[in-house]
């Protein structure tokens, strides 16, 4: 439980800090026929010669964010215990506006207990969802219970 309120603390404030989810720029204003296409984005990533992007599989997602004029690409994260790397790119002019690691990412994985492999995600959150429920009935029937028994022996008294 301590993990899942730690983890679950640390993801509620990724936006805060830049560790947990790179800070998003602003792309050049442009109408959304004057975009750039996605494969173009793609080929711009790879260009830069990272480490985590050596080929098109090493690339989770393209978002386009058209408030913003900027697309997000997210590349996979190299091993389990490590962090993606976020690359922002101008929708127009495929400038690359920031990059960053999505430490949020792994905070998530070690909430849901995926780092530990899928079976263990599945057996550790299942126990934790009915220890919750658990506490949950238990506490409701300790904080509701006493007061109620009570004021039912005092009905029965004062009938006497």
């Amino acid at each position: 439980m301590t993990v899942l309120a730690v983890t679950g603390a640390l993801v509620a404030f990724k936006k805060e800090w830049d560790y947990l989810q790179p800070a998003a720029r602003r792309g050049e204003p442009a109408p959304i026929t004057a975009m750039i296409p996605p494969a173009d984005v793609a080929g711009i990533v790879l260009a830069l010669d990272l480490p985590e992007a050596q080929g098109l599989e090493d690339i989770n997602r393209i978002e386009l964010r058209p408030g913003k004029h900027l697309y997000k690409v997210r590349l996979e994260s190299a091993g389990t215990w490590s962090s993606p790397r976020e690359i922002q790119v101008d929708a127009s002019t495929g400038a690359v506006l920031n990059s960053g690691v999505r430490g949020d990412q792994l905070w998530m994985d070690i909430h849901s207990f995926a780092v530990f492999g899928q079976g263990t995600k599945l057996v550790l959150m299942t126990l934790a969802g009915i220890s919750l429920l658990w506490l949950s009935l238990s506490g409701l029937y300790l904080f509701g219970f006493p007061p109620w028994h009570r004021a039912r022996k005092r009905r029965r008294q004062s009938t006497l």
